[in-house]
């Protein structure tokens, strides 16, 4: 058996001209201009958090009124839908660059404990929602008493 020398530089130079073709397509589709009325799958923005026998879930909501917002939990779900409206803009402006988007959206979580859903409370101040959901008192730890015989 002869060896053969392999006249290319090197076998795993064709990868780096996709990885590089592929960086480059990544870079355009997240440079485009955002389609209209379609609004990114993680908005709004969420923190989940846990106080006392609360699950409480914060969302960024800037500019969008409390008529057009829509809050459910079923089956320890919680889904927050909406519309962020475009505003009185002119049909004459010309954007530059636009990264607010507008539309409607939806964003479900499944929650951390079993709520109940009958004492779920919400807020909404300065562009900021507050869902409070009281775990379910099933959830709870209860105390076990014990028995002398």
């Amino acid at each position: 058996m002869n060896l053969v020398k392999w006249d290319r530089p090197d076998p795993l130079e064709g990868l780096s001209h996709i990885q590089r073709e592929m960086s480059d397509l990544l870079d355009f589709l997240s440079s485009s201009p955002q389609i209209e009325g379609y609004v990114s799958a993680d908005f709004p923005p969420i923190i989940v958090s846990m106080s006392g026998d609360n699950v409480i879930v914060r969302a960024e909501l800037p500019g969008i009124k409390v008529s057009d917002l829509d809050i459910q939990v079923a089956n320890d779900v919680l889904t927050i839908k909406g519309e962020r409206k475009a505003g009185g803009e002119s049909a004459k402006v010309t954007y530059l660059r636009r990264e607010r988007n507008y539309g409607t959206f939806a964003r479900s979580l499944v929650l951390p404990e079993k709520v109940d859903v009958n004492n779920v409370a919400a807020s909404y101040k300065q562009g900021v929602l507050t869902v409070k959901l009281p775990k379910s008192p099933e959830t709870k730890p209860k105390q076990v008493v014990i028995k002398n015989s």
